[in-house]
């Protein structure tokens, strides 16, 4: 385990679908009208925060998926509060991660890809809280075990946590990390601590240990895939544009899913560890992903576009009994920005100052309080600097449409009722939808990148070598995913 890091630097928040300017509305304070209605007292309770890398809603049992891939997360699910329509702010690991302890976009707090942007790596803002710092200035413990270079302490991610845990290569196994999870565990921490856990397995490469990695392949043709498969129109093959392997469907999709097998239980023995220490009744326990994976549907192999399946994440929030937040399923749509904002809502104010502070710079919201009024939500693709990049894209999400707007490629509307999986290509027939939301879009965008320019510029470093060549390993060439030709062919198994 990593010996704790010193104090860090503190980190430098549109008309709604109906009224635009209230698309981004403010947080609501804790203390104010009661959150959601269900309690008075709030506790001062401990906060774990599960992140699991490139989790697709769609492949938890909980959400529908018609495999055993999430027998531990499946039960927790029953004792929480589950979102249905949960997305991510962008398919990327670095950015989005910022985006869930800071509840800002990335156009506002300036994190765009995994590595850097101009030559330059992408740094923290001045003055921009972390939930991490907030808890840590409130007088919790804090510690953060990540499984992968993206998030390592040279991105500025780290600060705020006293107990910092990171892989020494490019990534390690949930094992691994839980290791020194437990050890940390037996040093008795006192409470009331936040807890930041990160799994990366579901990322490629897909090498599941036994014996998961053969759990879901099978000599027989299994129906239930072959349905999946069709309803979604997905290929037999597919590969990433900057690589010359093809990708087979059924042997990746067979190999994710052992992934997140394996990777659930591990989620499994964190929560058993919780349990034994009394500690679960004692925290309120968020589980969720920074994003999804291709998996070949819209001949994507990977992440870092603005598809549905790259954006919706599971979100999975368990509040502890004296919270009196009753488990129920919640189909609004909401974004990860709205995940601290609407937990802090429901729980003992960290401390009033820098709690304050930091949902005044938030741009989420709490989404559970009975005045929240569901908007549009807003997404972009991965930052990224490769010769052959399309440019810009950006995502709109309605609960009638999807709407993803490229300024060099052209404009995309597909109607969320009737075509779910965005098969069908609207933006000529439905014309006057299209420019409505186009236009939201524009506002939107200038908003965000408003008030990042008003927080002035990132502090960016030089991109420790390092750092630089694992992430190179890990195939992150230009700001996502993408990898190289020489790299994709590669069949090691993940580091330990």
């Amino acid at each position: 385990m990593s010996l704790p890091h010193p104090a860090r630097p503190r980190l430098a928040p549109s008309r709604a679908w109906l009224v635009l300017a209230a698309v981004l509305l403010p947080a609501t304070l804790p203390g104010c009208s009661g959150g959601d209605g269900e309690r008075e007292t709030k506790p001062r309770s401990n906060i774990v925060l599960i992140t699991i890398d490139t989790l697709r809603a769609d492949h938890l049992g909980c959400y529908g998926y018609f495999r055993d891939t999430s027998p531990n997360i499946d039960a927790l699910a029953k004792e929480s509060v589950v979102f249905d329509q949960a997305y991510a702010v962008m398919a990327t690991t670095l950015p989005s991660h910022a985006s869930m302890l800071t509840a800002r976009y990335p156009l506002e707090h300036g994190i765009l890809a995994n590595m850097m942007h101009g030559g330059k790596p992408f740094g923290w803002k001045e003055g921009m809280l972390s939930i991490a710092q907030v808890a840590k200035d409130s007088g919790y413990a804090t510690a953060g075990f990540v499984s992968a270079a993206p998030l390592k302490s040279a991105s500025g991610i780290a600060a705020g946590f006293d107990t910092w845990s990171e892989p020494d290569g490019v990534e390690r196994q949930a094992e691994e990390t839980m290791k020194d999870v437990l050890a940390w565990f037996e040093t008795k921490p006192r409470e009331p601590y936040f807890l930041w856990v990160h799994f990366y397995d579901p990322h490629w490469k897909h090498r599941a240990p036994a014996p998961y990695d053969t759990m879901f392949h099978s000599d027989e043709p299994d129906p239930k895939l072959e349905a999946w498969l069709a309803e979604r129109q997905v290929g037999e093959a597919a590969k990433r544009s900057n690589a010359r392997k093809t990708t087979q469907t059924r042997k990746a999709i067979n190999d994710y899913c052992g992934e997140v097998r394996y990777t659930d239980n591990q989620v499994g023995i964190l929560l058993e560890r919780l349990r034994r220490d009394g500690d679960l009744d004692r925290s309120v326990l968020m589980l969720t992903a920074d994003h999804g994976e291709g998996l070949n549907q819209h001949d994507w192999t990977a992440h870092g576009l603005v598809w549905d399946e790259q954006l919706r994440v599971p979100l999975i929030l368990r509040f502890p009994p004296a919270a009196q937040v009753t488990p129920r399923r919640v189909d609004k749509l909401v974004s990860l920005v709205d995940m601290f904002p609407t937990v802090l809502a429901r729980i003992e104010p960290l401390g009033a100052r820098s709690q304050r502070d930091f949902l005044a710079q938030s741009t989420g919201t709490d989404v559970l309080s009975p005045k929240f009024v569901e908007r549009p939500l807003f997404a972009q693709r991965t930052g990224r600097e490769l010769a052959e990049d399309p440019g810009e894209m950006y995502a709109l999400t309605t609960r009638e449409w999807k709407y993803i707007h490229e300024p060099e490629v052209g404009d995309k509307l597909f109607d969320r009722r009737k075509d779910p999986f965005e098969l069908e290509n609207l933006a000529e027939r439905e014309q006057q939808t299209a420019v409505r939301v186009h236009d939201m879009t524009m506002v939107m965008i200038r908003g965000q990148k408003a008030r990042g320019e008003a927080m002035g510029d990132a502090q960016a470093g030089e991109m420790d070598p390092k750092l630089l060549e694992e992430l190179k390993k890990l195939g992150y060439l230009g700001g996502d995913d993408g990898r190289s030709a020489a790299q994709e062919p590669d069949d090691e198994k993940k580091s330990p």
